[in-house]
């Protein structure tokens, strides 16, 4: 018997599409799959046996080792459902070698295009909707990115060009890279082009980096391409590009080398039916937002709102790592009313416009009449912070939307957990903030946001560009060195702050789940395990304070991810301070500064790391 089956014959097929030119919806699985799902769905069938009796006889130890059971075998239920929609992306890298022969031919070029990781697989919607796009890239490089062959032979290369085609997974999502020898990204070019259209003056050319100047060609309306043909472009830019890929929930990135070549990585996730979000809370009601758009949680103390959150053109922004970022309430992109808690619990409408503002200087609706009598006798007073209450702090959640990130302001943050993605309803379909819905554990849905729309929804890229600028003549007048740091806890009183350039990630686990195999620390982390490292154990502090929930900093030590254990994580902040690498300077620990009114240990990471 052949390996593999179809799920629907071919006779059945053709009854439901009778020569429409639709695409027939069925699906090659193997049978291996088939059999693994059989298994799965009698393991299923004991486990609710087992839950009901336990139940019928109260027996609530049984009833919890029943639900862990269900649990177990409900995640492996999905996994294998998964898999029945995995289709190798070689299904449409095949395809790209008549492209480029044919093009080669046409152009007068001689290349050669490699294919690797032909077997890794993606869910079906994504394979056919990154076909386009796929097709623009490749054509792309073989007609803008590879040189004819005289000009490589002046330049002292091989005749014939080379793109190579390559697919892999890292850290849960799928990487493919279009990578090609020829003659790279002129970030001059870009440059002229852009003063040219009038998109950027001189001036601001000339704060950007070389990779800043390559990735606009992502950007709507730009192109170097001189004419369209019908060979590549055809009229249709990178930004549409851009835009599809975006919509799956992925990201396209561009390393370009002048004579050397252009890498283009794109990054996509594994499914859209199945996807990990973020739960937070806007007023009374939750939303969800996808785990493959969050840079990082940020949560502003009410002593830093009007120091960090600023205006730009009646626009908020958050002052994240000596950059802007554009900043918006939830409640103001869905037309929900902004509420707000007093220091004694009491919740009251909000009636500040923008978030960075300090009151006005008018009696709200919501003073009280010791707060008008106080406003009559010091009209000063009014422009005090009165964010007191550990209620007023403000979280915010950065987010990514292709090219560009921007801040979320919620009311409160639930838990990260895997969502069924659902269609919307017709009276939803035509909503640019949502991307779908979802059912949570309690029964009640939740919907999706969605993150690329919202950006679009508000004009968002108008006051990054803004923001922009305000920081760039900042750093003109002050010309003062910003550091950026993580600023974290280990024993109570202890304070350490670590260069956020060297973080790859944070984790925040369970004490439960550290493991010591050897007298090494670790923790399973995506397949494999993660060794832990404590602070305590090379420099001379405290011991880490014993915590339910500690967290893990993730970083790159040696070509490996390690992690750094701590009991908490205070803040990540820009500071100009100075450092004092005398007084308390020992191994793992180069110096101190003030920081946040605390005197602040810096961390040297690979001191502090011994194999």
């Amino acid at each position: 018997m052949s390996t593999q089956q179809s799920i629907a014959t071919p006779e059945s097929d053709s009854k439901k599409h009778p020569a429409s030119g639709v695409k027939p919806s069925s699906l090659r699985v193997n049978i291996a799959v088939l059999d693994e799902l059989m298994t799965l769905a009698g393991e299923l069938v004991l486990t609710r046996n087992q839950l009901m009796q336990s139940i019928g006889s109260k027996d609530y130890a049984m009833i919890e080792r029943a639900s862990q059971r269900v649990d177990l075998v409900t995640s492996e239920l999905q996994t294998s459902i998964m898999n029945t929609r995995m289709q190798p992306v070689g299904t449409i890298f095949n395809k790209f070698k008549r492209i480029v022969h044919d093009m080669s031919k046409d152009l007068g070029k001689d290349i050669e295009l490699e294919i690797e990781g032909e077997e890794v697989e993606l869910d079906k919607t994504i394979i056919e909707s990154i076909s386009d796009p796929m097709t623009h890239l490749v054509r792309n490089s073989v007609d803008h990115g590879i040189e004819a062959p005289d000009i490589r032979e002046q330049t002292g290369k091989p005749q014939h060009g080379r793109i190579h085609l390559m697919a892999y997974h890292e850290a849960g999502q799928v990487i493919i890279e279009i990578k090609d020898d020829g003659a790279g990204i002129d970030p001059k070019k870009v440059a002229a082009k852009l003063v040219d259209i009038s998109m950027f003056t001189e001036s601001e050319i000339k704060e950007m980096t070389d990779g800043e100047l390559v990735k606009m060609i992502l950007k709507p309306g730009f192109s170097l391409a001189k004419e369209v043909t019908d060979i590549s472009g055809r009229g249709v830019g990178m930004d549409v590009v851009n835009t599809n890929l975006t919509k799956l929930g992925g990201t396209i990135d561009l390393d370009s080398t002048v004579g050397v070549g252009t890498t283009i990585r794109i990054k996509l996730p594994l499914t859209l039916a199945i996807i990990p979000g973020l739960i937070v809370v806007a007023g009374e009601e939750r939303f969800t937002i996808p785990q493959v758009n969050l840079v990082e949680l940020v949560r502003v103390p009410p002593e830093q709102v009007k120091s960090r959150i600023e205006k730009v053109d009646n626009a908020s922004v958050i002052r994240l790592r000596n950059e802007l970022l554009p900043l918006l309430r939830i409640h103001d992109v869905l037309g929900m009313p902004r509420i707000f808690k007093d220091s004694a619990g009491n919740i009251h409408e909000d009636n500040r416009k923008i978030i960075h503002d300090r009151r006005s200087k008018s009696v709200d609706a919501w003073d009280t009449e010791e707060e008008v009598e106080a406003l009559e006798n010091d009209k000063q007073s009014r422009s005090e912070d009165r964010r007191a209450s550990a209620s007023s702090a403000v979280n915010i959640i950065v987010v990514n939307a292709g090219d560009m990130n921007y801040g979320i302001i919620v009311d409160s943050l639930l838990d990260s957990e895997e969502i069924v993605v659902k269609p919307l309803g017709n009276h939803l379909r035509g909503a640019r903030a949502y991307a779908g819905a979802t059912i949570l554990g309690d029964g009640k849905s939740a919907l999706i946001l969605d993150i690329v729309g919202i950006t679009n929804l508000m004009s968002l890229k108008s006051v990054k560009d803004n923001a922009k600028e305000q920081v760039i003549s900042r750093k003109i007048k002050s010309g003062k060195h910003t550091r950026s740091l993580l600023v974290v806890r280990n024993a109570k009183t202890e304070y350490f702050a670590i260069p956020l350039g060297l973080i790859s990630r944070i984790e925040k686990i369970h004490r439960d789940d550290l493991e010591s195999p050897g007298g090494q620390l670790s923790i399973k982390y995506r397949g494999a395990s993660l060794l832990l490292f404590r602070i305590e154990d090379t420099a001379r502090v405290g011991a880490m304070e014993d915590v339910e929930n500690p967290y893990v900093i993730v970083f790159q030590h040696s070509g490996r991810e390690v992690g750094m254990l701590v009991s908490g994580i205070v803040d990540a902040i820009d500071t100009e301070g100075e450092v004092d690498d005398k007084t308390f300077s020992q191994p793992g620990i180069l110096g101190t500064s003030r920081i946040m009114d605390q005197t602040t240990m810096l961390l040297d990471l690979y001191t502090l790391v011994t194999f």
